[in-house]
């Protein structure tokens, strides 16, 4: 920049760079008012044609309208159809004016009341008086090569004129006139034309061109100027500085050799630590006290997403890596992480999540250890590892223990644990709940009969049908083969708990589709209710258990509530 400040030979280059400004400014400016002008045009016209359009097209919907016959209004003699002439029965003449009669009679009004000429034509109209003119015939040539207008200014200074046309689609009213010419629905059947007076439009914009002209030329000769001067300014203070530069050369040069040396040792010092970092088989990452990156090694670069690290360098961790979703557990990662960058301690967390590049997350273990310099906390350095596969091992482990292969409902062994939890719920709170015992009937029937595998789906679509029959608070398990367990918590009385087992009921007495035909079987329920049937864990469901027995005794189908006394009995 200095060599072409000092020689003036280069100073026309800002005076080109300040034309090419001007020039570029004053031609998009122009062209500007041009579109502004055209775009009041085709805004005018475009109504016109709308206007038109939607009378044609009420016409049509309504078959025509009848009008009578006088000097102005004749028999359209190209309308041939059925009634086109009746006569009121006072004996008045009617004609039917047709949508294309109608709206020339319209176009006819506006171009008396204004300068808009409006004109409905086509390549092949039914009417020779209706041809296109040469304008016109381009333009629906133009709308069969799937253009969906055509404008134009025509003409200069008082006689130029605005040209606009559109194509008029194809309705099913529309084909009661025009089928037999071969026209369907959707075809484009010819177009209308607006023309109207443009000089009222253009002679403004030709004044706020020139006047825009001599604007711009005024800013270039005032710019040119201003560039002129400060380039002199410049090159005054350059020449002094220059000398001044060359003394600060050879004291700067003596020192360089000094701080050379220094900076190779730590630059080697450095490398070392790189190479550590870059081979790591686990991500790692540094952060400052606000969060932001300060650099990641491959691993890291590869576990998250990236290419290259400049796109994470300086970026919030919390805004680009680190998951704070709704269903993110809390304390698992972000805020554990900047409440450590606060106090300085050392963080190891599983329970937190990453996003990649591409949005996905992902679950990891990492590691923060806080970055201290003479006692002052500078940030952290942060490792990580993906634990998304040992994370889903041990959830399907867990669910395979849990929750029953078949129904997908809960085990045996779940169902236990959350029977216990409400006996606990129930007598801190001094809550009642029921548990049922349902045993399906005529299962047996359906396993020996139609094979294991039609079994399975029926206990599969069985197990669905009692699920939609409790809330989501309540626990649907089954036990194994055909005997299904439900808490249901939070119910109030024996009635309650009796609507539940009558629903049960009427889903098992719909039919099961089973091997291609409809089958039908039914359940029978035990009922027993905490604290009235029993208040430890195997009495309840050894009560249910013979409550469900009684129901099968007294003919399937039903369900019973726990008697003691038909017990002892």
């Amino acid at each position: 920049m200095q060599r072409y400040i000092l020689n003036r030979s280069f100073w026309f280059v800002p005076l080109a760079v300040w034309s090419l400004v001007a020039g570029l400014s004053l031609v998009w400016n122009w062209n500007a008012l041009d579109r502004h002008s055209r775009e009041i045009a085709e805004n005018r016209a475009q109504f016109v044609f709308k206007m038109v359009e939607s009378i044609r097209l009420w016409n049509a919907r309504h078959g025509g309208v009848y009008v009578l016959v006088d000097k102005d209004t004749q028999p359209n003699k190209y309308l041939e159809i059925e009634e086109r002439d009746i006569s009121t029965p006072s004996g008045k003449p009617l004609t039917l004016l047709n949508p294309a009669f109608m709206t020339r009679q319209l176009t006819y009004v506006v171009e008396e009341l204004s300068d808009i000429k409006v004109h409905l034509t086509s390549l092949k109209p039914i009417n020779p008086d209706n041809a296109a003119d040469p304008w016109e015939t381009r333009a629906l040539q133009a709308f069969e090569n799937d253009v969906e207008l055509v404008q134009e200014f025509v003409g200069e200074g008082d006689a130029s004129l605005y040209r606009f046309m559109a194509p008029l689609i194809a309705k099913k009213p529309c084909l009661k006139c025009h089928e037999k010419q071969g026209y369907e629905v959707g075809d484009i059947r010819g177009g209308a034309s607006v023309t109207f007076k443009a000089a009222s439009l253009l002679t403004p914009q030709y004044e706020q061109k020139w006047n825009m002209a001599a604007i711009h030329l005024g800013i270039w000769l005032l710019l040119s100027a201003l560039t002129l001067f400060g380039l002199s300014r410049f090159r005054t203070q350059m020449l002094l500085l220059k000398g001044a530069k060359e003394q600060q050369d050879r004291v700067v040069e003596q020192r360089t050799a000094e701080l050379r040396q220094q900076v190779h040792d730590r630059e080697q010092a450095e490398e070392e630590l790189r190479l550590l970092i870059d081979s790591s088989g686990e991500g790692i990452y540094g952060i400052d006290n606000a969060g932001c990156f300060t650099f990641l090694n491959p691993m890291a670069l590869r576990l998250l997403g990236y290419q290259d690290a400049a796109q994470l360098i300086g970026q919030s961790v919390y805004d680009t890596v680190h998951d704070t979703g709704a269903d993110s557990p809390p304390g698992g990662g972000a805020s554990r992480l900047r409440a450590a960058l606060q106090e300085g301690e050392v963080v190891h967390s599983e329970a937190g999540y990453f996003r990649r590049a591409d949005g996905s997350r992902f679950r990891v273990e990492f590691r923060s250890h806080p970055l201290m310099r003479e006692g002052r906390l500078l940030g952290a350095v942060v490792t990580f590892a993906d634990i998304t596969e040992r994370k889903a091992l041990e959830e399907k482990i867990w669910r395979q223990a849990h929750y029953d292969m078949l129904t997908k409902l809960p085990n045996r062994s779940l169902f236990h644990d959350r029977l216990s939890q409400c006996l606990l719920k129930a007598k801190r709170n001094q809550e009642s709940f029921a548990l049922l015992f349902v045993d399906l009937d005529r299962f047996k029937y359906i396993n020996d009969t139609f094979g294991h595998e039609a079994g399975d789906q029926l206990l599969i679509e069985a197990a669905g049908r009692l699920t939609a029959c409790v809330r989501s608070s309540d626990t649907v398990a089954r036990m194994g083969g055909d005997e299904f367990n439900i808490i249901l918590t939070g119910v109030e009385g024996a009635e309650a708990v009796a609507q539940v087992a009558d629903k049960i009921l009427a889903q098992m007495r719909q039919p099961f589709i089973v091997a291609g035909s409809e089958q039908q079987i039914s359940a029978s329920v035990g009922i027993a209710c905490y604290p009235m049937d029993g208040t430890a864990e195997t009495e309840l469901l050894r009560n249910a258990d013979l409550a469900m027995y009684r129901a099968k005794q007294d003919g399937r189908n039903g369900y019973q509530f726990f008697q003691a006394d038909a017990v002892t009995g």
